[in-house]
This record gives structure tokens, sequence and C-alpha cells, in this order.
């Protein structure tokens, strides 16, 4: 996939993710998010990742799917994001990526079909959260796992507005904090709390894979957002575990339907 230039989209007009966000078409930067994922998903993996299916729950533009279709047997690129999928469409060479939109809560997907989901970053787009979480546990073979890159709700600076502590009020704040910073769209972004996340995925196994990043992130092709060696790398771990890591800025989880 080759995409020269990034569209010239104000990310506050209306219309679908990608027409607002034109980051989705960087494609070094998503290639860099792609291969992180990658490589926690071959370190987690029981079998070699070109014999398994992957879902790409929130593929919009498809730059990362087309990385994962390089890597596993068969990617299925799901959004609603019409606009976003038929560009990658369009780019793509791989012949093995299937295009599907549609809601990722109601997939329209055979039961048990994936081997892997991953869901980088996208919770919190979905308004129906527990739809999503119960879709990812409904569609994972019975050995299957899901990526889940997830941000936090008390990140100092928003991560799509860019303004400080957008994410911590109550909704109806947030969408008068934007109006009043003279922003034309209300806010549409439902982050969670570490606790809340649980709660979130409390059917699930949760396999912490950000502390691996942060002790070795040479390893899973991270060292380019974290230093080798880092103060937090360094510090007890009791105290990261305890008080550090509830509050860091995102998480990457491993999670699986817990098994009776």
């Amino acid at each position: 996939m080759s995409v020269a230039t990034e569209p010239k989209y104000d990310y506050e007009k209306e219309g679908t993710f990608s027409e607002r966000f034109p980051v989705l078409y960087n494609e070094d930067q998503r290639n860099k998010k792609a291969e992180k994922v990658i490589a926690v998903c071959r370190d987690f993996a029981d079998k070699p990742l070109d014999q398994l299916v992957a879902l790409d729950l929130g593929a919009s533009t498809s730059i990362m799917t087309e990385y994962f279709a390089g890597h596993f047997k068969r990617v299925i690129a799901l959004d609603v994001d019409d606009v976003g999928l038929k560009s990658g469409k369009k780019q793509t060479s791989a012949s093995n990526i299937d295009y599907v939109c549609s809601d990722g809560t109601k997939s329209g997907l055979v039961d048990g079909s994936v081997d892997v989901i991953i869901c980088n970053q996208v919770y919190e787009h979905v308004e129906d959260q527990h739809g999503l979480a119960f879709e990812i546990e409904r569609l994972l073979s019975p050995n299957g796992f899901c990526y889940f890159g997830a941000g936090n709700r008390f990140v100092l600076i928003e991560g799509h507005y860019f303004l400080p502590f957008l994410s911590w009020m109550p909704l109806w704040a947030s969408h008068l904090y934007l109006k009043l910073m003279g922003r034309k769209v209300k806010y549409d972004v439902f982050l969670l709390s570490l606790r809340n996340l649980r709660k979130l995925l409390k059917n699930f196994e949760m396999i912490d894979y950000t502390e691996k990043l942060i002790d070795d992130p040479k390893k899973y092709t991270a060292d380019d957002v974290i230093q080798p060696g880092s103060f937090l790398s360094r510090m007890p771990r009791w105290l990261f575990r305890k008080i550090i890591f509830p509050i860091l800025p995102a998480w990457v989880f491993v999670v699986r339907p817990k098994r009776m």
C-alpha cells in the first residue's frame, strides 16, 4: 500500500472516522503500530501466525491490516468506516484480506471463526462496549486470543482533541468543554479507568503486556516510543504495579475468554 500524502481533512468535520482523523492515512506511523502488534501476537501465540486467521477490528484505512496480512494466513478488515475501508481495498496488493463494513458489536461473522482479534485503541470509540466484549468472546476460536490495546480515561492530555483532563469529566461536561474551546463537535470518546476496563473484560483472562513492553521495548519493537532501561523498568515492581500502572496513559493486554 502506498499513500503519498494525507488527505486534507478537518478532524472536526462531520463524517467517518478516517475523514475526521487524517493521521489514519499516515503509512509509516500505522506500520510501526502494526509491527508492535505482531511482535506481541507472535510472542503469545502457540502456533505460527501464518496458520491463523485474524480479525482487524476497527481496521478503518486498513494500512495496518495489510501489514497484518503479511504475517497471518488470512485477515478480516472490519469497520463501520466505509470510506476508510474503500481506500484500503483500493490501495492494497494483498490477496488474503476480506473487507467487512459492519458494526464491531454485530459483525455478522460466524461463532468461533477467528483465531486472533486485534482490537487496538478501538474500545473507546464504541458506545456499546459490553456488546463489543461479547462479540470478541463470541468470535474467538477455542484457543483464540485478542490483542487489546486500551487508552486510560485518566490520561492528562486527551489523545484525540489534545485538551487536558477532557476525558476525566462527565460526558455533558466534556461536550461543554469542547464548545468553550471553539470546537464544533461533541465528545465521542468513551475511555475507561483500569478498574472499569477490568469490569468490562470480566469474562476474560487478562495477560498484561504493558510491563513486558516497558522492560524489553526492543523485543516488542517499541523502542521508538519507550526508552530501553527507562526509570519505569528500574523501579520496584510493587510500586510500578500498584501506583504507576493504573495511571499509565495506555495499556496493552492479551485477553482470552475464561474457560470453565
